[in-house]
This record gives C-alpha cells, structure tokens and sequence, in this order.
C-alpha cells in the first residue's frame, strides 16, 4: 500500500494511503478528498513498525462545530482543572475531556480508552444499558 506525508502544524505525519484517496463522512455522509479530514490519533503497521496517522471519520465541515463545543467546555471556569490521570480507570494518563454530546455538559476526564468504552454518564443509564442489552436481571 502507498503512502504520503501531510504537514500540519509544521510537524510531517504518514499516512497510509495516497492524496488522491476519498473517504464519506460517517456523519453528512458526503465523499471528499482526504484533505477535507483532520488528522487523527497514530497507529503502528505490525508487519514493518512503522507509526502511521489515520484520518478522522468526520469531515472537517462536521468535526469543526464539535471541536468548538469541546474548547468551550474546556475553556469554562466550572469545568475542574485536567487532572494526570483518568477519572474513571485511575490510569495515569493525558486524559480527554468527556461530555455530553446531547447537553453539552461536562462529564469528568478520561482516557482515550474509557472515553471511547463508556458512553454513559451516569450508573443508572449503565444498569439500564445492561438490561436492555444482556436481559440483566439486578435485584
């Protein structure tokens, strides 16, 4: 597989793939070049250990609103100080900030992990989650 190099920020970032490659947005759902995606987190080709970027899954157009959302949140007095470890697994870490994306609301910081994992803000709506999806009966 093919390979080129974007610059963002002044840093150079490999990608897999080539310039000329067009992903859909997995939220408009529209195909752009592969421009038109933020670069994303790294990942290493387990064949020759070389450290790749990929792309995110939604287009710049889609990711912008988002990405405004999460500075302002981060940038509110209410919202606690970032911590050095994930409020949820205690792993010390470079925690994210973890929100409601229907409220806007803070939630706590976490790792990429947990963030990613546990998409519930509440103990109650993972109890609900489990029944609803494991027939769990608590009692």
């Amino acid at each position: 597989m093919s390979e080129y190099t974007r610059i963002w920020k002044g840093i150079k970032h490999l990608i897999k793939g080539s310039k000329k490659d067009r992903f859909v947005c997995n939220k408009c759902s529209q195909e752009f070049n592969q421009q038109h995606f933020q670069i994303a987190s790294a990942f290493v080709d387990k064949k020759t250990q070389v450290i790749y970027k990929r792309l995110k899954k939604y287009c710049k157009d889609c990711e912008n609103p988002m990405r405004a959302i999460r500075h302002a949140i981060e940038k509110d007095p209410k919202t606690p100080p970032k911590p050095n470890h994930c409020e949820h697994c205690f792993k010390k870490c470079k925690p994210v900030l973890h929100h409601n994306h229907k409220t806007g609301k803070f939630v706590r910081w976490a790792c990429v992990n947990c963030n990613s994992r546990f998409t519930k803000d509440t103990f109650e709506e993972y109890l609900e989650e489990g029944r609803r999806w494991y027939d769990v009966k608590i009692h």
